[in-house]
């Protein structure tokens, strides 16, 4: 059951690791590139934060963030070089005494703001809560109120949870390891720290006797920290951290919460419970990144998409326009007759009953190949592709016509039409105001008419 606790579990984090579509590019300014230039940046960082950062088989620092900084160090082409601290304290002075410039996993704390600075998180985990085997399900950290609780001291999870929970009797250690250690010698009721680092310390010291009991609703927003006055290094790492792909980070995430984790891994039967786990979480990130095309294509979909008529908006009008460009097309602008008297009288609710209506009209009636769109307010724009002027107006003439005849219940309705077409001579603002002009021509001598904007020239 413990080890059902532990894939339910990384099944969860996994869903934390989907993120919006990037950047493709960085712009730093003159201040930043010159900091680049001439500054190497000093990294320092603990080896006691697996599979944060620790050390491999070959005695050398690894981990997820020494991963992402290695990718955002060679993409802004950071000159630097890295120590390895005692212990999470002596990073922190390290900081503050200027001995260091940055540290590459750890998380927000306002107590730190007087000596150092943030970049924005690169990536989240839940906290975790090991207890004994024989232990319950802990649903979230208030349970461990009153108990005596391990965690690293100063680490993320213990600044987190001893602002919202300060009933917990802390147990302060020098790190995760140590927490375990008494754990599992019955000196704690609880240990906290990440869920990945909890697992990771279980799985690799064979501490059978302990289990993950649940998360905290409270996540550790792992980010970089840089000293105070180096202001161009942290907003060069935020720009660098906006670029991250999702792909970068579930590569990472993938590599070390479960190819790495094997190697330490002993037992036929184990083995092949954590090529299940492997196999059911490839699946779940499978549906997860589909259901994430799906959730973007939908929220493309709004940005572009005028929320009443369901018709092209002002922003997806201007896209197209600008996409027709040396095209061969003409413009048609409509307008509602007295449309603020509908307004006035009936309501606004009523009027845009009537908006609604005359949009299902008009997207019912075009070509396939035309474009539709709400241009603001009562105005509406059709882009008639490779159509001529005379075309458009025949387009025109049958959309009056099929208005002035619709039942709107509510009153009769009319529109007036401007018709013009795209002259490659001419800028799209000119050709705008040509069939703007033609529009207002049209109001002008009486409305519900439709007017060419070739018929305005002298």
């Amino acid at each position: 059951m413990n080890r059902i606790k532990i894939l339910l579990l990384f099944l969860i984090l996994s869903n934390s690791l989907l993120a919006d579509e990037t950047i493709d590019y960085v712009k730093l300014t003159p201040k930043e590139e010159a900091f680049l230039r001439n500054t190497k940046v000093k990294v320092i960082t603990s080896n006691t934060w697996a599979p944060i950062n620790m050390y491999n088989d070959k005695d050398q620092l690894a981990g997820i963030a020494i991963d992402f900084w290695n990718i955002i160090k060679e993409r802004a082409n950071i000159n630097s070089e890295i120590i390895t601290a005692r212990n999470w304290n002596h990073v922190l002075a390290s900081i503050k005494n200027k001995e260091a410039d940055i540290t590459i996993g750890t998380s927000y704390d306002r107590n730190k703001l007087e000596y150092a600075n943030f970049t924005s998180a690169y990536i989240s985990f839940p906290i975790a809560f090991a207890t004994l085997y024989d232990k319950r399900f802990i649903p979230n950290a208030s349970f461990l109120e009153g108990k005596r609780v391990a965690v690293g001291e100063n680490y993320s999870s213990h600044n987190i949870l001893k602002e919202h929970f300060p009933k917990i009797d802390f147990v302060l250690v020098k790190n995760t390891k140590e927490a375990l250690e008494l754990l599992s010698a019955g000196k704690v009721e609880a240990a906290v720290d990440i869920l990945p680092t909890i697992a990771h310390l279980i799985s690799v010291n064979g501490y059978y006797n302990l289990k993950i009991s649940g998360t905290s609703e409270h996540k550790v927003q792992v980010s970089f920290m840089i000293r105070k006055d180096y202001k161009e290094l942290q907003s060069i790492m935020n720009k660098h951290i906006a670029m991250l792909s999702p792909e970068d980070k579930n590569n990472i995430i993938r590599e070390w919460l479960i190819v790495k984790f094997d190697k330490t891994f002993v037992g036929y039967e184990y083995l092949i419970q954590i090529l299940v786990l492997v196999l059911l979480a490839i699946l779940f990130y499978s549906f997860k990144q589909k259901d994430l095309r799906k959730y973007n294509k939908k929220l493309k979909k709004l940005s572009i998409t005028d929320s009443l008529t369901d018709l092209h908006n002002r922003r997806r009008l201007d896209e197209l326009l600008n996409d027709s460009k040396n095209q061969k097309y003409s413009l048609i602008l409509l307008d509602i007759d007295h449309f603020k008297e509908v307004n006035d009288i009936h309501g606004h609710l009523e009027g845009d009953k009537v908006l609604i209506e005359l949009s299902k009209l008009l997207k019912n009636s075009l070509n396939k190949n035309d474009e539709i769109g709400r241009w603001g307010g009562e105005e509406f724009l059709i882009i008639c592709k490779n159509t001529t002027e005379k075309d458009a107006y025949l387009i025109a003439l049958r959309l009056k016509k099929l208005i002035e005849g619709y039942d709107f219940k509510i009153r009769k309705i009319t529109a007036s039409f401007g018709v013009s077409e795209a002259q490659k001579n001419l800028t799209l603002k000119e050709i705008l105001a040509n069939t703007d002009n033609a529009l207002y021509k049209a109001k002008q001598q009486g409305r519900n008419q439709v007017v060419l904007a070739s018929s305005l020239k002298t």
